[in-house]
């Protein structure tokens, strides 16, 4: 694997068929994210968006802890958070990446790391993580998209349950929850994020792309102006490259060559 506009405080990896792995690496503060630390993750993420080389994401973090928020320590005198780059938290929150992105969650997720793992399209924990928006305990709100993303996530009274109260729940919760897709041992955590990477790999890009757009701009529309769009999406793909070699490579029983145009 070659660095990735890696920094001493964000390993970044990647790897020939276009895995890129992000890790956190503060261990000494749990993977609390520094205003450094972010704006080197918001550079990796801005580059990766731009490159045809990058075609999966994965986001983790080093020891046993995923991320534990926000450095209060480095706060602005006036309590200003140092953290937030254009876009979001770690330049992932308030990002539509337009490839799919895992977060493999070796260990717990709370304040701005919960917001990490549920701003991901897929999210994979430890069997001992604990996730939780504990902002409010702090005189504040999980604003870098743990209250959106909850409320649109799951149900009402759930979400209330979680962003009130401030607590951490344990991984199978959150499995049952809808907020993760596995619970794995510790050790596999990474590996089952590689797995399904792979799986995503095997597609073409511009579908996988357009995926992503459609399903979070459907929320937004009417199920007549989603299916449209959808529509729309379909009859621009069909005629790319990719559009036309897919059949072709079904057709022909081979591996699909794709171009991402």
């Amino acid at each position: 694997m070659a660095d990735y506009y890696g920094t001493d405080t964000v390993v970044s990896e990647l790897r020939e068929d276009g895995l890129l792995i992000i890790r956190i690496n503060r261990p000494e503060v749990a993977n609390a994210l520094n205003g450094a630390t972010s704006k080197a993750m918001e550079n990796i993420m801005n580059n990766a968006e731009l490159d045809p080389a990058v075609r999966a994401i994965i986001v983790t973090g080093t020891g046993k802890v995923f991320c534990a928020g926000e450095d209060l320590s480095e706060l602005s005198e006036g309590g200003e958070c140092q953290t937030v780059t254009e876009h979001g938290f770690g330049g992932l929150t308030a990002r539509l990446c337009s490839k799919p992105v895992i977060a493999a969650c070796n260990g717990s997720a709370a304040g701005g790391g919960m917001e990490i793992a549920v701003s991901c399209d897929m999210v994979v924990a430890a069997e001992n993580a604990k996730f939780g928006c504990t902002e409010v305990g702090l005189g504040i709100i999980a604003s870098t998209g743990g209250l959106v993303r909850l409320a649109r996530d799951i149900n009402r009274k759930d979400c209330m349950e979680l962003l009130l109260t401030g607590k951490k729940i344990k991984a199978p919760e959150a499995k049952a929850l809808g907020l993760i897709n596995y619970v794995v041992p510790a050790e596999e955590v990474l590996d089952k994020a590689i797995e399904l990477a792979e799986e995503c790999l095997k597609n073409a890009p511009l579908a996988l792309k357009w995926t992503k757009y459609i399903v979070h701009a459907s929320s937004q529309m009417s199920e007549e102006d989603a299916m449209r769009y959808s529509d729309a999406a379909y009859r621009f793909l069909e005629k790319t490259a990719d559009g036309i070699e897919g059949p072709a490579a079904f057709v022909e029983k081979r591996a699909p060559q794709w171009q991402g145009k």
